[in-house]
């Protein structure tokens, strides 16, 4: 029996197995030069990096515009039919890079408007340069064929260019702005390699899709793109604010916390892209139900894993230095337990079974939350970093509970 339950589920466990690959190296690899740049650059500076890379990140939501969540099922429906496809592809390619050049216009107006940002104008334009990856990087598409190998491949390829390069070129602390720059070359070139693989190993061909259909795609991903939107600014603004109030060694402190905890969230992740085409194809609620408790159960170990191990994890990367990241990582391991869960019954099961607006709704409440509990612990003066850490696990609490009352309401989930 269990055999037959490997076989009927061999494709699902091996774009598993490829997304995992994928995300590990991605999140796994930068911590392997993690201790050598903090101890080289010094926490400041690599915190001043991550501010630049945090704001950028605002950028690369603009031009996804939802459409990474929207054209997997897209994809996955029409997968069989090469005309359709080329529509689909040429239509979201068509659209980021429009928003792309939107983006870039808005950075350099906010370089010249805004001081901090024009002292530092050469950092946020390397950092815009990852950008350029929104654009060439379709995960989507072979999210949607359920074919995740040459991406796999080639991610590997861009993220062992970065993590080498770290240690040939980075040895004073005025080198930190090329912690940025070899990055976005890595993802520059990642995309670059993905779309060269797009057209000549898929056979996709580019096509003016017409207005109706990019008017439609555009409009389709606008709520996927506000539900992005908000996640983003769920994960960033504790580092947003604390750049802005307290210093770039907090918004490090902060950072390597949240990298920690994003790791240990990629084994959810992984299992939830995999499953998320098969659900969309299937609708199978009898499998959304067994997959639950399957997603239950790894989310409370990885998280209680990590609340065990944060001072060990810590005292490594950071090599004694940043050890206000122990209680942050500590704080953040809630996190992890209710974003493994309520990355699942969101895009896999609401939007699979066509109710994206709870999936979407839900986020926005929980930015909600955020910005309410932030501006009150402004109002009262109370900011500081471990309130930031816990209340990033009061939204996410949030969303779960709001996604599980709708699952539960459409029927879609039975405990």
């Amino acid at each position: 029996m269990f055999l037959n339950k490997v076989r009927n589920n061999r494709l699902i466990l091996q774009n598993t197995g490829y997304l995992s690959v994928i995300e590990v190296i991605r999140l796994a690899m930068p911590f392997v030069a993690l201790p050598y740049i903090i101890r080289t650059v010094g926490a400041e500076n690599y915190g001043t990096a991550v501010f630049a890379q945090t704001i950028i990140s605002y950028f690369s939501i603009l031009i996804n515009w939802g459409l990474d969540v929207s054209a997997v099922k897209d994809v996955s429906v029409h997968r069989n039919n090469p005309t359709e496809l080329n529509k689909i592809v040429s239509s979201v390619l068509g659209l980021k890079a429009v928003l792309f050049c939107i983006s870039l216009v808005f950075l350099l107006v906010c370089i010249a408007l805004i001081p901090y940002m024009y002292r530092c104008k050469q950092l946020f334009l390397l950092a815009f340069m990852t950008c350029v990856s929104e654009i060439f990087f379709p995960v989507w598409f072979y999210q949607g064929i359920e074919k995740m190998k040459y991406l796999t491949l080639v991610r590997i390829t861009s993220i062992l260019f970065y993590t080498l390069s770290v240690f040939i070129f980075i040895h004073t602390k005025e080198d930190y702005e090329l912690i940025v720059l070899l990055q976005s070359l890595g993802n520059v070139f990642a995309g670059c390699l993905s779309l060269y693989l797009l057209f000549g190993v898929n056979k996709i061909k580019l096509v003016f899709p017409g207005y109706e259909r990019l008017n439609f795609t555009f409009k389709n991903s606008i709520p996927f793109f506000t539900s992005r939107l908000s996640v983003v600014f769920n994960n960033t603004m504790a580092k947003t604010v604390s750049g802005i109030f307290f210093s770039m060694e907090v918004v490090a402190a902060f950072d390597l916390a949240q990298k920690m905890a994003t790791v240990a969230l990629v084994p959810m992740q992984m299992l939830n892209q995999a499953v998320y085409p098969h659900i969309a194809k299937t609708l199978s609620r009898s499998f959304v139900k067994k997959f639950l408790y399957a997603n239950v159960t790894l989310s409370f170990l990885v998280a209680f894993i990590v609340f065990m191990l944060s001072p060990v994890f810590v005292r490594f990367f950071a090599g004694g230095q940043l050890d206000e990241s122990v209680a942050l990582l500590r704080i953040l391991a809630l996190w992890v337990f209710c974003g493994g869960i309520t990355t699942y019954i969101g895009a896999p099961v609401l939007v699979s079974f066509g109710y994206p607006r709870p999936f979407n709704v839900s986020v926005l409440l929980s930015t909600g939350v955020l910005f309410v509990l932030y501006l009150s612990m402004y109002i009262i003066g109370i900011l500081n970093i471990y309130y930031f850490a816990f209340v990033l696990f009061l939204s996410e609490l949030a969303i779960l509970v709001y996604r599980f009352y709708y699952c539960w309401k459409l029927k879609l989930l039975s405990i």
